[in-house]
């Protein structure tokens, strides 16, 4: 038997209204290792899931009731910084909802500063609950008030998605009741994900000074669920009608705006592969001073590229022949391309193009530097920060056929967490729910699949994969706009803009998989791109710099893609 073998037994699967089904899954390969176990014991009408709910239990004597865990919160710099943090979580047995205990949570009012040296961003106590795949489930907790005031709501109890102190959290209850004396009980009801064996609650406060009382979490299996129209669930096994139609884009309007913020990108040009800083792309004067920002560089590395594949033009592949020397020269010994995981990330996966263009080595081995870098740094709780660093080994390891290379490094909660957490209406929670963030996860998803080795043996992770590609397009389907562009905050149709990862994500399922779909959605984004509707929301006008860059990224990548897949050539 493989070593890879036994790490993905089981997927539980379940789309909306249709029985739990149990898929054993002989996969042959621990990058699906999704930890997701075969629950069947039977749980009873309102029974408790959290152990040790009132915290009656202590008894190793530690101050922390057994069965939790304390920490910072996952906003928090708790403990990091004394000065930071006044505050202090006890059991205690003078107040309780129930039974004799419950956690005290004491910041001293007299403390210099108030609200900034008391610790605003505050303590947890956690607690990992074993739930089931795609079910329902009410949490709730109980808080008494003496006298604590602060900046708005100061007691939360999260659904996490995942285990890191940082993870965010996909189902919250925030208490914010002035002073009484009395204990407030508050309930929620959640669904869990389609992949996901375990609940981590999160009891936290924030913004308190002064004493609050906790006591009775609970986690029940049930309740009724309202979900939005955009948090329904998606199918995976196929995918939903697009709403909006678009014709295919001019492409000769596409690359003559392309010439136009390549006209204006070199105004603001360095001369050595480099362009603005952050303040000069946000619009903010004295930029020219500060160092450049990355993206500006690896961003429009991949946007010449595109442009020089399609139209031939010298001047765009010296550019990006000199965006990516740029790349080479601020690269650390260590791999790192100004950042653990963002920029390497994106940095790498332009530094891989850039050799399958020009043929120059030093790209590709510039990016063996930053896979391993890839095989030492810890994951990060933010799945996109994690999948951008991903793909670009996945790149690299497709580039060289040495997939055995990451192939261990895919166990871990690098491409785990992304797998586990993926929620039932297709995208991820918090922070990641924005779209370009959902766009790096999927774009990452798709690489993984050409990555994989050819043959039978990785048939099932392809066809796992190709769901879960199929679920995150569905979120880009049902929430795309009629002018063809998508919302930046996940169910708010009015905050649709320009994102530079959409355009690439969009290329890439398609090219991947074939998806008439992807296309469509692709000439909406393209045609929304050619419109004032695209910067009207947040970049425009402050942001003019950046939105040019970025558009300059998306126009490049799609004039490539429009060259090789003509109107009329299948796909």
């Amino acid at each position: 038997m493989s070593a890879f073998e036994p790490l993905l037994a089981m997927i539980l699967r379940q789309a909306k209204g249709e029985e739990m089904k149990n898929l054993r899954c002989s996969l042959g390969m621990a990058c699906f290792a999704l930890s997701v176990g075969c629950l069947t014991t039977g749980v009873l009408a309102g029974q408790n899931l959290v152990k040790n709910p009132s915290f009656e239990i202590d008894a190793d004597g530690d101050g922390v009731p057994d069965q939790w865990t304390h920490g910072a919160g996952h906003y928090g710099r708790w403990q990091e910084k004394v000065k930071k943090q006044l505050g202090k979580g006890t059991l205690v047995d003078k107040q309780a909802a129930s039974g004799k205990r419950s956690i005290l949570i004491a910041v001293p009012k007299n403390n210099e500063g108030k609200n900034w040296n008391q610790g605003w961003e505050g303590m947890s106590y956690r607690q990992k609950v074993a739930t089931k795949p795609l079910t329902t489930y009410t949490m709730s907790m109980k808080v008494l008030n003496k006298d604590a005031e602060g900046l708005g709501d100061y007691g939360f109890i999260y659904a996490m998605a995942g285990e890191f102190r940082g993870s965010e959290a996909f189902k919250e209850i925030r208490f914010g009741h002035k002073p009484s004396g009395e204990w407030v009980e508050k309930k929620a009801v959640f669904q869990t994900g389609r992949y996901a064996s375990y609940t981590v609650l999160s009891v936290e406060t924030r913004w308190n000074i002064g004493t609050i009382y906790i006591d009775d979490v609970r986690l029940e299996e049930g309740g009724k669920l309202e979900l939005s129209q955009w948090d329904q669930p998606v199918p995976e096994d196929r995918l939903l009608p697009v709403k909006h139609q678009f014709a295919r884009p001019d492409g000769a309007g596409v690359l003559k705006r392309f010439e136009a913020h390549h006209a204006a990108s070199e105004k603001r040009y360095r001369g050595d592969g480099s362009w603005e800083s952050r303040d000069t792309l946000a619009g903010k004067p004295g930029g020219e001073k500060q160092p450049p920002d990355l993206r500006a560089t690896y961003q429009r590395l991949e946007g010449y590229l595109g442009a020089y594949a399609a139209t031939g033009r010298d001047v765009y592949l010296q550019r990006a022949k000199e965006g990516a020397a740029y790349l080479l020269k601020v690269q650390q010994e260590s791999g790192i391309i100004g950042d653990n995981y963002y920029s390497s990330g994106q940095g790498g996966v332009a530094l891989v193009h850039a050799w399958q263009k020009t043929g120059d080595q030093e790209y590709l081995d510039a990016v063996g530097r930053v896979v391993g870098h890839f095989s030492r740094v810890e994951p990060s709780w933010n799945y996109n920060y994690n999948m951008m660093l991903t793909e670009a080994a996945l790149a690299w390891s497709q580039a060289t056929d040495k997939f055995d290379k990451i192939a261990a490094r895919l166990q871990t909660e690098m491409l785990q967490s992304t797998l586990r957490e993926q929620r039932p209406w297709g995208g991820w929670a918090g922070h990641n729910s924005r779209i370009g963030y959902h766009c790096a996860n999927m774009s990452a998803l798709c690489q993984l699949y050409q990555t994989l080795p050819k043959g039978k043996k990785y048939d099932q992770m392809r066809a796992e994969l190709k769901r879960r590609v199929i679920a995150a397009l569905n979120r880009m389907i049902r929430e795309q706009v009629p002018k063809g562009g998508f919302p930046y905050v996940h169910g708010q149709p009015g905050t649709a803009r320009q994102n530079s990862g959409i355009t690439g994500a969009l290329i890439h399922s398609h090219e991947t998989f074939g998806f008439q779909e992807a296309k469509q959605l692709l000439y909406g984004q393209m045609t929304y791109l050619s419109t004032d509707a695209c910067g009207k929301y947040y970049w425009l006008p402050k942001n003019r710099n950046h939105l040019e860059m970025s558009l300059l990224h998306s126009e490049g990548m799609y004039l490539e893609w429009a060259k090789k897949h003509v109107e009329g050539g299948g796909q």
